[in-house]
């Protein structure tokens, strides 16, 4: 008894000492704009063999000056105007001092106290399994500035394919335009970092600023984790170059639940960098207790960027041009909930199906009604051994014909001819089938005793059993009457249908 007293007691007491930390998070995206050339080169951006989209500015060759990318700078204003952000009359350039064998200059070039624009505010749903309800958030950005991307450096382990281990650097990536978002720290889960990063990917591949996959680097995240103690604010860990949803979501959750078990033991979290392994886990890189020296100074090769009105006009009449995100249009316009319409529009094939539905659907079909009958339709087609979704339009069609033909038809016969249709055993219009084959649900009271009469005549023996109240023998006799007539007679009427018979005899 004493035992179980002392773990409830320890269990009660690290809850309470749980709930006086509230993890405090901001996040650094950086987005690489998916302009023709680079920054400030005319080297072109696309994809080749290592090294080969290299070109002397990219590799500081001495004398070479930088020119602007003017389509980076319009990529930029559109994506103030996506963040509300506020857009000064002019920013500037500055270099950013530090080596890394895979920044060939030596500095970056990069806005640190002029960037194109700032103080934005953000907002996007939060939904999750968990979470009861989904709820609205909004996001302080602090701001955007635009930069150089560096190299890659790739590190090869000792094998026998590549000898002894060393580390390889590819140039391509090098002077590539980047945009690094800048938000406050008013994250406090998980979870609403990671729906901040998927909303903000969907709207930037809509409105062509960003091809938006992550695993390729177009895309690549840093958080700062604290936890602060009864409003006090604690030291923070930076968690560096995140390059998918599922990595931000497991790191941030790993660091918080590291840093809770240091300060639980009165130990004290350092301030340093880390990165995330491939499960997830944060694992050091190197410290930052002491302040690096980035020795900022002005670009003097590049002049004031003055923005001028017509840039400011011409970016928000492309955005007006461009219209809602598909995610943005299936939540506000046709009524699905925020996670379902995320889902949708992250998924192509599936988006493409939900588009044929909504074109065909009659306006008395709803959304959840869709997603009610896409579950199902899933089921059927994992079952059959068929692709999901299907990217038929004649498919699309009968599906949300079925939906708007739902009250006249049973369940099991909706869902078989779903099986029909999905597996294309049949291409004639679902309406002229169900005509043709009198498949409409009989609701008449009469015509269903008639089918419950003729079936207990027909199977006296299993007559016997349903009468002497034996379940298994009732559940059986209803499916029988059910499949004699062909699915029309939904299973609760044929039940009600047998008892009525029943207690007239």
């Amino acid at each position: 008894m004493w035992t179980r007293r002392r773990l409830y007691s320890t269990a009660k007491a690290t809850i309470s000492q749980k709930s006086r930390y509230k993890p405090v998070i901001g996040l650094e995206v950086h987005v690489q704009l998916n302009t023709l050339t680079k920054l400030f080169s005319r080297c072109p951006t696309s994809e080749a063999p290592p090294n080969r989209r290299v070109l002397p500015f990219d590799m500081a060759t001495p004398g070479i000056l930088p020119k602007l990318n003017r389509q980076c700078v319009h990529r930029a204003l559109k994506m103030a105007r996506i963040l509300n952000c506020h857009v000064p009359e002019w920013s500037r350039f500055d270099r950013k001092h530090y080596f890394y064998a895979d920044m060939p200059a030596g500095y970056q070039i990069t806005q640190n106290e002029r960037p194109i624009a700032k103080d934005g505010v953000f907002g996007f749903w939060v939904f999750d399994e968990h979470l009861e309800k989904a709820y609205w958030k909004e996001v302080q950005i602090l701001q955007l500035q635009l930069e150089q991307d560096s190299g890659k450096t790739i590190h090869l382990t000792e094998s026998d394919e590549t000898g002894p281990p060393k580390s390889l650097i590819d140039y391509n990536r090098a002077g590539c335009a980047l945009i690094e978002i800048v938000t406050s720290p008013c994250f406090e889960t998980a979870i609403e970092a990671i729906r901040f990063v998927q909303t903000l990917r969907l709207l930037l591949i809509h409105h062509n600023l960003c091809d938006g996959e992550l695993h390729k680097g177009h895309m690549r995240v840093d958080a700062n984790v604290s936890l602060s103690k009864d409003h006090v604010e604690g030291t923070r860990t930076e968690i560096k170059n995140m390059n998918s949803i599922r990595t931000i979501h497991t790191a941030i959750n790993f660091e918080i639940a590291r840093q809770f078990e240091i300060l639980s033991a009165n130990g004290k979290v350092i301030n340093e960098t880390r990165a995330a392994d491939s499960m997830g886990r944060t694992v050091p890189m190197r410290d930052k207790e002491v302040e690096t020296d980035y020795r900022f100074m002005i670009e003097p090769n590049l002049p004031k960027l003055v923005i001028k009105e017509e840039w400011r006009r011409q970016a928000d009449e492309e955005l007006e041009k461009e219209g809602k995100a598909d995610f943005e249009w299936l939540r506000d316009v046709i009524g699905f909930d925020a996670r379902s319409a995320v889902h949708i529009a992250e998924e192509p094939e599936l988006l493409t199906f939900v588009k044929r539905c909504v074109r065909h659907k009659e306006p008395a079909v709803t959304a959840d009604e869709i997603l009610y009958w896409m579950r199902e339709l899933k089921i059927i087609m994992q079952r059959s051994k068929v692709n999901y979704p299907p990217q038929s339009d004649f498919f699309a069609k009968q599906f949300t014909t079925l939906i708007s033909c739902q009250h006249r038809l049973t369940r099991l016969r909706l869902l078989e001819l779903l099986r029909l249709y999905a597996t294309g055993e049949y291409v004639e219009d679902v309406l002229e089938f169900i005509e043709a084959n009198s498949f409409w649900r009989i609701t008449s009271p009469e015509k269903i005793d008639e089918f419950v009469e003729k079936s207990m005549k027909k199977d006296a023996k299993l007559a016997g059993k349903v009468r002497s109240g034996h379940a298994k023998s009732f559940n059986r006799m209803r499916n029988l009457i059910v499949d004699g007539s062909e699915k029309c007679i939904e299973l609760e009427d044929v039940e009600t249908a047998i008892r009525r018979f029943l207690d007239r005899k």
